[in-house]
């Protein structure tokens, strides 16, 4: 059982610590819970990212050529909305993380559902790029990633430790579920409808769906159900496995607070890889329409079948991090995913189509990992305890290539009429970014006796 804080909210329950017969749990008091309560969270964030991507992200760019034809938007001025999207991200994250950790996911994503189902039937109104670019930025900062982005990813981490990489592989792979299905739901919203009209009912949607299912769901970590994480249980009766258990989780359960965590390489190392190869990333995510439909000619429909099969592919990724994150050492799953990202631009720079596509289709089985591996590098170096506000405090720094990189890509593409040159950039930042990483091992703590003072790996190594 968990202790209750002078604050009255419970803690996470220290080693020492054992629980009793797990009580049953039901939800609404009626129904009895067979199984772990931590899969029915893996099923509500599932459902959070499946309905942020399929309203957002992935499926943005669906709406650049309608927007173009009607307004006469350039690229460059349609991706400043995205831009925008990123500086109010980075000005919010270090503050969510630590109201996370304090109040729990259920209240943050709740907000984050409401105003982005209201922000989307606001985007029907627009008729200047600024008020486009305003909403657009409240949309994701304020909505999507309270909803799904960055708590839902969170919120795993406090359920889960030993499981923790197929926990986020099932629940993150809403992603790349939500995109692809969405894709072409959208495609023929925009068609039937407008691309208006589109954009109401993707609002409409998001409040139908998800303010009851976090109403009624959602529960912020598992002591506050009288669980242990993953669903395991201990008893006061010594046995040589129960005590090896134990050990595991002391060592699974090792806490760094944000202001240790900044005094680590580790962290550094992690966020200049992650920077670099986000080049890369958003070159996929937010580029790739574009580049078939105005570079290569390819019609809006061949091009969502495109989006499609890459995100397919990316879903299986997501399940192959997942446990593979459990077995072998995350700098070299990090790497290998980041050098598999960074063959996406190099691929549709210098291949003609539509060989490019397939190697692009082919690599994201292995490259479309990010929203697993990056949660689960922070939680399993830093622990679980503090991990909203580390996550949350470096995000602005982890946005930095996020912030620039579209709109250069975008401006090259407006000067040149092409996106090759700056593929070639961004793939070349890529292959950086998986050298990087291979030096992000996993931090060691050390107090040092009488001061607590936290120490990198290098000096505590033996």
């Amino acid at each position: 059982m968990s202790r209750v804080t002078k604050k009255g909210r419970p803690s996470l329950p220290t080693e020492s610590q054992t629980a009793t017969e797990a009580r049953p749990i039901r939800f609404l008091g009626i129904w009895r819970i067979p199984f772990f309560y931590g899969w029915v969270i893996v099923a509500v964030v599932f459902v959070a990212e499946f309905v942020a991507s399929g309203v957002g992200g992935f499926v943005t760019p669906l709406f650049f050529k309608p927007l173009t034809e009607e307004f006469g938007w350039s690229l460059t001025l349609l991706t400043g909305a995205v831009t925008a999207q990123t500086i109010a991200y980075s000005a919010i994250s270090p503050f969510l993380g630590p109201i996370l950790d304090r109040f729990g996911a259920r209240p943050v994503m709740l907000f984050g559902a409401v105003f982005a189902g209201l922000g989307l039937v606001l985007l029907t109104r627009i008729t200047q790029v600024w008020q486009f670019w305003i909403l657009y930025a409240a949309v994701g900062a304020l909505g999507l990633h309270e909803m799904g982005g960055f708590t839902g990813p969170v919120l795993v981490t406090k359920w889960f430790v030993r499981l923790r990489g197929r926990a986020m592989a099932l629940a993150t792979l809403g992603t790349t579920v939500g995109g692809m299905v969405m894709a072409p739901v959208l495609g023929f919203l925009i068609t039937a409808l407008g691309w208006r009209d589109a954009w109401g009912v993707m609002g409409l949607g998001v409040l139908v769906i998800m303010v009851p299912l976090v109403l009624l769901f959602t529960r912020n970590q598992p002591e506050d159900m009288g669980l242990q994480p993953d669903g395991d249980r201990t008893d006061a009766s010594p046995s040589r496995e129960k005590e090896e258990t134990v050990q595991r989780r002391a060592k699974d359960e090792t806490s760094w607070t944000l202001k240790e965590a900044l005094r680590t390489r580790s962290l550094w190392l992690l966020i200049i890889a992650l920077n670099l190869v986000h080049l890369s990333a958003s070159v996929i995510v937010l580029h790739l329409i574009p580049f078939l439909t105005l570079q290569e000619g390819v019609s809006a429909q061949a091009a969502s079948l495109v989006l499609t099969m890459r995100l397919a592919a990316s879903s299986l990724s997501r399940l192959l991090w997942g446990f593979a994150a459990e077995r072998l050492p995350m700098n070299l799953c990090l790497a290998i995913a980041f050098l598999s990202r960074a063959s996406h631009p190099l691929a549709l720079a210098l291949l003609p189509y539509p060989v490019n596509v397939i190697v692009v289709i082919a690599t994201s089985i292995t490259g479309g990992g990010f929203q697993v591996l990056q949660p689960l590098a922070f939680a399993n170096y830093f622990g679980r305890r503090y991990t909203g506000a580390i996550q949350g405090a470096t995000r602005p720094f982890l946005t930095v290539s996020s912030l620039v990189g579209p709109l250069f890509i975008s401006i090259v593409f407006d000067i040149t009429g092409t996106f090759d040159l700056a593929f070639l950039v961004a793939g070349s930042l890529g292959v950086v970014s998986a050298g990087v990483a291979l030096f992000a091992t996993p931090p060691r703590k050390r107090s040092s006796e009488g001061s607590g003072a936290t120490q990198d790996e290098r000096i505590s190594a033996p």
